[in-house]
């Protein structure tokens, strides 16, 4: 694996073969997130698209950004952006999620895509959380310059939660508007 070579990508059908070798590959290793996919592969996928443009979204959730690490055609992990705030967003699960492919793991995937995010794909700042034992992605969250907040325990899904607060270093927000406005639907001329 070189990372020189992967490529951030933002979620589309062409990736849906690639999409299911990593997901297979999640689902064995125990990620939760796509256990439910079972042989749905290229319905999950669809939302997920669709997410970004804010359709088909389930009831309160803002839209939702999927991109993909993929070097030689070859999904290394994901990672995703919510767009918006909200009670849950601020103080659970974060503006930013991602995992990375188990057999990827200790590669420098996860610090390239959010610093890759963090660099390109934030127009502000945004709030990132982790369980506090996974020192693993406590590690590459404090990598790329995230201020701690606090951590503390959350009840209504029994889980301690630990949350920073990443700085946006996009130096060209108008480039993000545009991507804004491709994920919705619009054409620019």
């Amino acid at each position: 694996m070189n990372m020189a070579l992967a490529k951030i990508e933002l979620a589309k059908m062409e990736h849906l073969d690639a999409f299911k070798s990593y997901v297979d590959e999640c689902v064995v290793d125990g990620i939760v997130l796509y256990e439910f996919i079972l042989s749905h592969y290229e319905r999950y996928l669809s939302k997920r698209i669709a997410y970004a443009k804010g359709e088909q979204l389930p009831t309160g959730w803002t839209p939702i950004t999927t991109y993909f690490c993929v070097e030689d055609g070859v999904i290394l992990g994901s990672i995703r952006v919510r767009q918006g705030s909200g009670d849950y967003i601020e103080h659970v699960i974060g503006h930013i999620g991602y995992e990375t492919r188990p057999s990827a793991r200790g590669k420098g995937v996860a610090k390239f895509m959010l610093s890759s995010i963090q660099n390109s794909g934030l127009a502000d700042n945004a709030i990132i959380s982790c369980d506090p034992a996974n020192f693993a992605s406590r590690k590459v969250i404090e990598s790329c310059g995230a201020e701690f907040l606090n951590e503390y325990y959350y009840k209504p899904e029994d889980q301690d939660v630990r949350r920073y607060r990443l700085h946006s270093e996009c130096k060209n927000i108008a480039k993000i508007k545009i991507n804004v406005l491709i994920n919705k639907g619009f054409m620019l001329l």
